[in-house]
């Protein structure tokens, strides 16, 4: 266990630039505080947190694995899937719903920047006006994860607390995004690999001053 007192001193490093993130826990022996009943009740509702997301950042999920019958609908999205919109349908192919997420919620996170960027004819090129057979898959997918949305907007209702933001971004936005994620991942990919040898000698990877 580790204790936040005189025991285990600890700091953080200040934050000059992206963003910090931060996962607060604790313990109690109170059982009148325990959540996990609340948790699991939520749960069970199944809905998949990574469809749910997307859908309150105003996306849908087209799954192609649709016409694997061997697959279940959770299946589908661990396969190529698109990003839907208002009738529309991005062509671009995800490798799974977890990095079409990764790329919404990037392109949410910079879009002042996003905004300000040229748009290129590829990226409106990319999005399609979408067929019935597309929309039956969505609706098919959005049943069985997103069974209830009112409890989706309580559990994740703080990401569409802008309304304007949300519905500012489109599928152009996403498509243009691509890019600059991809950019931005393997910046991050480049720190953490030169960060290593900091870390197997200090164990942190922020720089330490040898005196």
């Amino acid at each position: 266990m580790y204790t936040a007192d005189d025991r285990n001193i600890h700091s953080v490093d200040e934050v000059t630039d992206g963003e910090r993130l931060t996962l607060a826990m604790w313990f109690t022996r109170d059982s009148s505080h325990d959540e996990d009943s609340n948790l699991i009740s939520r749960l069970s509702q199944c809905f998949d947190i990574c469809v749910a997301r997307l859908h309150l950042l105003g996306f849908d999920v087209h799954s192609l694995q649709e016409e694997d019958r061997s697959l279940d609908a959770s299946e589908q999205l661990m396969g190529l899937v698109q990003l839907a919109k208002g009738g529309e349908l991005l062509a671009r192919k995800f490798t799974n719903v977890l990095h079409a997420l990764q790329v919404v919620q990037f392109c949410h996170w910079k879009a002042s920047e996003l905004k300000t960027s040229k748009v290129g004819s590829d990226a409106v090129e990319e999005v399609k006006a979408m067929s019935r057979p597309q929309l039956e898959t969505i609706n098919a997918l959005n049943a069985v994860f997103l069974p209830d949305e009112g409890l989706v907007t309580t559990t994740f209702g703080y990401l569409c607390s802008n309304g304007e933001e949300k519905d500012s971004l489109n599928l152009t936005d996403a498509s243009s995004a691509i890019a600059s994620w991809e950019e931005y991942t393997c910046k991050l990919l480049k720190e953490l690999l030169s960060s290593l040898p900091q870390w197997e000698t200090y164990q942190t990877l922020h720089k330490v001053e040898s005196g």
